[in-house]
C-alpha cells in the first residue's frame, strides 16, 4: 500500500475549467472581500442597527388601545434606556437588567409626566410615540440622531409640553431651534453644546418674543432680553419640583 496523499474534495457545484477548487474557491473570496469592505460592512451594520431601532421605538395601535398612551410610551422609553416620572410620583423608574418594572395593563388616569432619553438612540420616527401622551418634560440630551426634523416633529406634543433640554445634539442647527417657536406652552428650553447652531442667540431671541413666558438655558442673550433668564433651572429652582432631575431622587445608572 502506498503513501496516503490528502486532496481535497472536488465541489460538483463550481464550474469544471479544469483547475483546482482552491483557485475557484480563492476568485469567490476576491469577490466577497470587494463587496464587502471594511466600509461597505460598516455600513450594511450601521443599517441594520436602524432599522432595528426604529422598529423597537414604534408602537402599535392595539398595544395604545390595550394600555394606554402615556403607558406604552413609557414602555418605549425605558426599553430605550431611559427613565421615566408619572405625575403624583417622585421615584424614577428604569429598565433592571433585562427586565422593566411597568405594569402590563391599563390604569386610569396614569399620565407620563417626565422621559429622559438622555444618550439613546431615539430617533425621529420614534418620537411618535410621544403623540397624545400627557408628557411635560422631555429630555434628549447627547442624542445622536436627534436632528432639525425631529424637532419640527415635536408640535404634535406641543398642548403638553413644558421644558425641552436638547443639549448636546449635535446635529441641531439654527432652523431646527426655529422650528421650536410652535411649541407655545413651552415654559423651559436647554440649548448647551450646539455645535452647529452658529446663532442660537438670535434665534433664542426669536423664540422669547414669540413665547414671553419660555427661559431659555445655555445661551447668552442680547441685552435687552437678559430680564428675560432665570437665575437657575426649572428644575434648580424648583418650577418643575414633582419632575425634576435632582440627582437624589434618581436612581443610579
Amino acid at each position: 500500500m502506498g503513501d496516503l496523499v490528502f486532496e481535497p474534495e472536488y465541489n460538483r457545484h463550481m464550474p469544471d475549467d479544469g483547475k483546482t477548487p482552491f483557485v475557484n474557491l480563492n476568485k469567490m473570496l476576491n469577490v466577497v472581500e470587494a463587496d464587502f469592505d471594511k466600509e461597505s460592512l460598516k455600513q450594511f451594520m450601521q443599517r441594520k442597527i436602524d432599522v432595528n431601532d426604529i422598529a423597537e421605538q414604534r408602537v402599535d395601535a392595539k398595544t395604545k388601545e390595550k394600555i394606554g398612551k402615556d403607558l406604552a410610551a413609557a414602555y418605549v422609553v425605558v426599553k430605550s434606556g431611559g427613565s421615566i416620572q408619572f405625575a403624583g410620583m417622585d421615584r424614577w423608574i428604569e429598565k433592571k437588567g433585562s427586565h422593566i418594572p411597568l405594569p402590563n395593563h391599563n390604569i386610569p388616569n396614569l399620565k407620563l409626566q417626565v422621559a429622559d432619553l438622555t444618550g439613546s438612540s431615539i430617533r425621529y420616527e420614534g418620537l411618535a410615540f410621544l403623540e397624545g401622551t400627557s408628557i411635560k418634560m422631555l429630555i434628549l440630551r447627547d442624542c445622536q440622531y436627534i436632528d432639525d426634523f425631529c424637532l419640527s416633529r415635536l408640535y404634535k406634543i406641543s398642548n403638553t409640553l413644558e421644558f425641552l433640554d436638547i443639549s448636546g445634539c449635535t446635529l441641531v442647527t439654527d432652523n431646527g431651534l426655529a422650528a421650536l417657536c410652535k411649541l407655545r406652552n413651552l415654559k423651559g428650553l436647554r440649548i448647551n453644546d450646539l455645535p452647529n447652531a452658529g446663532n442660537k442667540a438670535l434665534i433664542a431671541a426669536y423664540l422669547l418674543d414669540e413665547n414671553p413666558e419660555l427661559n431659555v438655558l445655555g445661551v447668552d442673550l442680547p441685552l435687552d432680553h437678559d430680564k428675560e433668564m432665570p437665575e437657575t433651572s426649572p428644575e434648580e429652582s424648583g418650577q418643575y419640583s414633582d419632575s425634576s432631575t435632582n440627582s437624589s431622587n434618581k436612581p443610579p445608572t
